[in-house]
């Protein structure tokens, strides 16, 4: 037959196929398939001549088609053939050649329109793992598919899209080969259209802004941290109240008629209820950042607080240090090249039990992570391990893998209490995601030239360059009407969805020997392998200080705009040695609030000091760093827990004495000592300082030497 034939006939065929759906059409579907491989064998043949006949099977996806006839395993098709008899047919017709012909070629798109082999080959490398006679296994590594897939994932000069699909199948059906495993885990299907990479730490916020947007934004603000505004923005009289003050701040009537007008369409399109009905979700002054006041639920406050001093008199609390990390994020991380991951058969016991199985683990967290960013923003050794967190159709949220350092069997209420307040930051994290973008800015004023006009040519003449600045500077104004550009925002729903969440709660405490805590330094959360893009805070309890604050900057393009002192002075106050970054406000945390602002802002603590220094006084906070839900890195599903005494449990049945039991642990495989991971935190807290550096020197810091 020539190859034109055969394609024909397996369209026509496949087309038939698609028809089958119920039990007793798939009975006839036997004549159909007989043909199938009659036609596969021929295009073997077909191959032997011409690659081309591989391109023109995967292009009508019957990898696809023959994975899902695979996977439908039902008992009645059982009796007619089963999945064995039909990989058995397969392999003496020749699908496994088919497989290693596509996989052994040198260059090789793994993605797209190639899925389906993907999909094929994993289906079937599942089967052969599950059945000891098949000779699956030894066809692929005749077929040296592995090796070419390694050199795929080698090379310097091929697509990151195709090394990470290779390595994911290197991962998934080569593991006996490697003795490292993939760090870079497939991403949630369902999460695809949820990409917040505009989250991520360096992304910029667009181009700076002007002095007239500042100083309108500082308005905003003065509004915005009003308790209640979006009430009172309804009563008449405190509108008047808030137009007066304004002249006395000199605030035109036009700015402030702008300001009401936004506010206006802020409550109307950001303004939301908390989880539940408790409190309300508002827009903070600070732009996209969002804040929720007595949205906690009072019993699963008074809950947190019980576990936390549950916890609190369980660890090493009263050390005189000042800040105490109860859940320390950075304690017990993935180091890379010696990190273990688990099988997957005790991956989801973590949150009921401590499984000693993790002796059967025999792979590595990968020591080469292939991560598309630039190397100063990437840690090569750590990672912080996230948990998986499960948001339900009804907006509970379920916690699946353990939370690094929170022990799940010792403060399983714990557990339950984090889980009841994420639930209260889900529709927070839904508005952040939803604005996430900075075209959502709260003002951008895009009328002209923005503040300057090139000269034409016939303007300058023959003079130089520097008598520009005697030339007049167009200042920009502020529009008449806010232009809302938040219908277009997409709505963002985190419900059915799945997430990682890296968990921290700290504690502050502040005494009249030590009566201040110092103001932080600037800082993004995480290098760019932990993927965070949003932070949630919740300062649960603050007693006796003073109010604490933190203050934002965002990283801003570059300007390709070439002019004069003048104009970048008296319309941006900037100068040509000025960083690239603008500071954008500061947001109060008094007790009680919740939190939510993207990773790409830079912040820092302000300082603040006892209220009544003859009293101590403390400032405690529970964080959320939540994981570019599109993404998923190595997390506590795939690490079993690392702490060496968490296993004292499971040796109460063994003859081991219990004095005996902590050095017992010492040695289960891939356990830290307390002493290794104390060292590792105070080696991944000077790599993050390393990180922090480098994003001030290439993003926040830069200068703008400015030409003209």
């Amino acid at each position: 037959m020539k190859l034109d034939d055969v394609m024909k006939e397996l369209i026509h065929r496949l087309e038939d196929l698609k028809l089958l759906t119920t039990d007793d059409q798939l009975y006839k579907a036997d004549e159909i398939w007989n043909r199938l491989l009659v036609l596969l064998l021929e295009l073997d043949k077909q191959n032997r001549k011409s690659t081309y006949a591989v391109q023109r099977l995967q292009s009508i996806g019957l990898e696809d088609i023959i994975t899902k006839y695979l996977e439908y395993n039902r008992p009645s098709l059982q009796k007619s053939k089963n999945k064995a008899e039909m990989i058995k047919v397969f392999q003496e017709y020749g699908i496994m050649q088919q497989l290693i012909t596509a996989l052994s070629r040198r260059y090789l798109c793994l993605y797209g329109s190639n899925a389906g082999i993907v999909k094929l080959l994993k289906t079937l490398v599942d089967f052969a793992d599950n059945h000891s006679d098949s000779s699956i296994r030894t066809e692929l590594e005749q077929g040296r598919i592995f090796e070419n897939l390694t050199v795929i994932v080698q090379s310097d000069d091929t697509d990151y899209t195709n090394k990470r699909v290779a390595e994911q199948i290197i991962g998934t059906c080569f593991q006996h080969r490697v003795h490292v495993a993939n760090s870079d885990i497939q991403p949630y299907n369902d999460n695809a259209k949820i990409d917040m990479s505009s989250g991520m730490a360096g992304y910029t916020h667009g181009k700076a802004r002007t002095l007239v947007e500042m100083q309108y934004i500082q308005y905003l603000q003065s509004i915005l941290c009003k308790p209640m505004w979006w009430i009172d923005i309804t009563n008449q009289h405190i509108v008047e109240q808030w137009r007066a003050d304004s002249l006395d701040r000199n605030i035109s009537p036009s700015t402030f008629n702008l300001a009401l007008e936004q506010l206006g369409v802020f409550v109307k399109q950001l303004v939301c209820s908390g989880s539940d009905g408790f409190g309300t979700i508002v827009p903070g002054p600070v732009e996209q950042t969002y804040i929720l006041d007595n949205g906690i639920p009072d019993n699963v406050y008074t809950r947190l607080m019980t576990n936390v001093s549950d916890i609190e008199h369980g660890s090493n609390h009263n050390t005189g240090q000042m800040v105490h990390n109860l859940i320390d994020a950075s304690m017990y991380s993935v180091v890379y090249g010696q990190t273990m991951i688990a099988p997957l058969s005790i991956r989801l016991k973590y949150t009921t039990m401590v499984p000693c199985d993790i002796l059967s683990s025999t792979r590595l967290v990968s020591d080469t992570p292939i991560i598309d960013s630039s190397p100063e923003f990437i840690s090569r050794k750590f990672q912080c391990l996230p948990s998986e967190f499960r948001v339900e159709q009804d907006g509970s949220v379920t916690i699946n893998s353990y939370i690094n350092n929170l022990n799940p069997i010792w403060h399983r209420d714990m557990y339950k209490c984090i889980a009841k307040i994420f639930k209260c930051f889900v529709p927070m994290f839904e508005s952040l995601f939803r604005t996430m973008d900075p075209m959502f800015k709260y003002i951008d004023i895009r009328n002209g030239t923005k503040g300057y006009e090139l000269p034409s040519q016939s303007d300058r003449g023959g003079m130089e360059s520097d008598t520009r600045v005697t030339r007049p500077v167009y200042v920009p104004t502020l529009p008449k009407h806010f232009e809302s550009k938040y219908e277009s925002a997409k709505p963002v729903s985190l419900r059915g969805r799945n997430l990682q969440v890296i968990v921290k709660l700290t504690n502050i405490q502040l005494t009249p020997s030590k009566p201040k805590y110092d103001e932080g330094n600037w800082h993004i959360e995480g290098p760019i392998n932990e993927s965070i893009v949003a932070t949630g805070l919740y300062y649960y309890d603050v007693e006796n200080i003073t109010t604490p604050k933190l203050d934002y900057r965002v990283a801003v393009d570059r300007f390709d705009e070439r002019a004069s002192d003048m104009y970048w002075k008296d319309v941006y106050g900037m100068d040509r040695e000025s960083p690239r970054n603008q500071y954008i406000g500061s947001l109060e945390l008094p007790n009680g609030r919740c939190v939510v602002y993207p990773n790409r802002y830079q912040h820092k603590e302000q300082s603040f000091e006892l209220a009544d220094p003859t009293q101590p006084g403390h400032c405690k906070i529970l964080t959320f760093f939540v994981v570019n839900p599109s993404h998923r890195i190595v997390s506590t599903a795939h690490v079993a827990p690392q702490q060496p005494q968490w296993y004292n449990s499971s040796l109460d049945k063994t003859p081991i004495p219990p004095e005996l039991w902590n050095d017992a642990t010492q040695y289960i495989q891939g356990v830290q000592s307390p002493a290794e991971a104390k060292h590792y935190r105070d080696e991944l807290t000077s790599d993050r300082t390393r990180i922090t550096a480098a994003y001030n020197e290439y993003r926040y810091e830069r200068v703008y030497y400015l030409d003209h």
